[in-house]
């Protein structure tokens, strides 16, 4: 039964023996056991190795109690699974570095020639793009339509093909950025909101796309970074992952879907965030979300906005299962 434990069938009747009387010589064990003097000397060495048995002087031995025991096997053997485990991984990231070249790794790509590697990166995922959106943007003309994204997006070409997509937005929004906002979430992007450090796109958690923040400033030829080397990837996907725990989630489609910028008013009074947080988000002063927050509580026949919090999720609710 103790075998699991690395001890010998011979070695675990010898214990069992041993367990049965107060303390024993060798000779008396021999003799109990029928087994040659010399290997119950064996087995004695490996119980005390496991610390199943201690020697007390003058050629006598004693049992110790199981259950210590093995609890303390127990601990040990996890300690060395834990300590194999790390070890493991030690290696495995040291002949992930051995097999990729930096060339290979990263690459950077200029102008047009950085459009056309992204867009085919767009089209070549098949699970998931997850994006920190920030400004600057690169200018002209805005798309109004599924039928205007569908031609100049490839991100929403991704979106129709069934790629997920996870997007964390700066907070600070044009009416023309917020109404693309709008379009992406009703196609199935999830949307949150919070201040993200860089722009930065990942493509199945295999590729990450930087682009240089200053070549998006006027005058300046566009540049990104294509980053493939695993462990490089794997820390962009945990900033990625960490910083969309936090943020707030964006509510797509909910009551007044006209207006982008009410669907992100009422997107952050859900949350909870003051007026002041409001306004920095949407980029407009405390006065403006008041008075926002007053129309939609006339508009809904409330007069507290505990009252309007009710309406809205009703109104939400109405909508969903409509």
């Amino acid at each position: 039964m103790l075998e699991p434990l690395g001890i010998p069938a011979d070695a675990e009747a010898l214990y069992v023996v041993l367990a049965s009387l107060d303390s024993a010589s060798l000779d008396d064990l021999a003799h109990r056991t029928q087994t040659a003097p010399g290997a119950v000397g064996t087995h004695l060495d490996s119980l005390a190795d496991l610390g199943l048995a201690v020697a007390l002087g003058q050629g006598r031995w004693k049992a110790l109690p199981l259950a210590d025991v093995v609890k303390g096997l127990k601990a040990r053997r996890m300690a060395e699974i834990e300590a194999a485990a790390i070890a493991a991984d030690t290696l495995h990231n040291q002949l992930l570095a051995a097999s990729h070249s930096t060339e290979d790794d990263v690459q950077v790509f200029v102008g047009q020639t950085s459009w056309a590697e992204y867009a085919r990166l767009c089209e070549e995922t098949t699970t998931e793009i997850c994006l920190f959106d920030k400004p600057p943007y690169v200018g002209g003309p805005a798309a109004h339509s599924p039928d205007e994204l569908r031609e100049v997006s490839p991100e929403w070409r991704a979106l129709e093909r069934g790629v997920s997509q996870r997007s964390v937005y700066h907070p600070g929004f044009d009416p023309e950025r917020l109404k693309e906002m709008a379009m992406f979430a009703q196609v199935g992007e999830k949307s949150r909101t919070a201040p993200v450090p860089m722009k930065l796109i990942l493509f199945d958690a295999k590729i990450a796309w930087i682009p240089s923040m200053p070549s998006y400033m006027p005058g300046h030829e566009r540049r990104a970074s294509f980053v493939r080397h695993p462990l490089i990837v794997e820390s962009l996907v945990w900033l990625f992952n960490a910083v969309w725990d936090t943020a707030i989630p964006i509510t797509a489609g909910t009551y007044l879907n006209g207006d982008p910028r009410r669907q992100m008013l009422i997107s952050l009074m859900m949350s909870g965030s003051t007026d002041d947080a409001i306004a920095n988000q949407l980029g407009i002063n405390v006065r403006s979300v008041r008075r926002w927050i007053a129309e939609l509580m006339d508009e809904l026949g409330v007069t507290t906005r505990l009252q309007l919090g009710a309406a809205l999720v009703r109104a939400d609710s109405m909508r969903t299962t409509a």
